[in-house]
């Protein structure tokens, strides 16, 4: 029973996989915590990554009319409202940036 069919049930024991709903089952949610990892869009700026931070944002703002793409006027509003600290920037990006807009910021903090 050591097979590539094999897995273990909810008490731990290993058995064989009957069909292709044991092995969803098995592994949906380890799948579904993983999808929640890469979809995660929490930021974590520093005092020090700040004016990289807010530079990156003003360039976006400048290049993009549509950034981010949910109301950019307000964005862009409580943006110089919120630049003055890493706190406020990180709650601005929860807010205001997808998952995707915000791991691009930080690929390029890290550059």
């Amino acid at each position: 029973m050591s097979g590539i069919n094999s897995m273990l049930d909810l008490q731990g024991y290993r058995r064989e996989a009957r069909s292709a709903y044991d092995v969803d089952f098995c592994f949906r949610p380890l799948f579904i915590a993983m999808v929640n990892l890469m979809n995660s869009k929490k930021t974590d700026l520093t005092e020090t990554d700040l004016p990289k931070a807010c530079d990156y944002i003003a360039k976006q703002f400048a290049a993009h009319s549509w950034w981010p793409t949910e109301q950019p006027g307000e964005a862009k509003r409580e943006f110089d409202l919120m630049k003055g600290s890493a706190t406020a920037l990180n709650v601005w990006c929860e807010r205001w940036l997808d998952a995707g807009q915000c791991k691009k910021m930080e690929k390029e903090l890290r550059s």
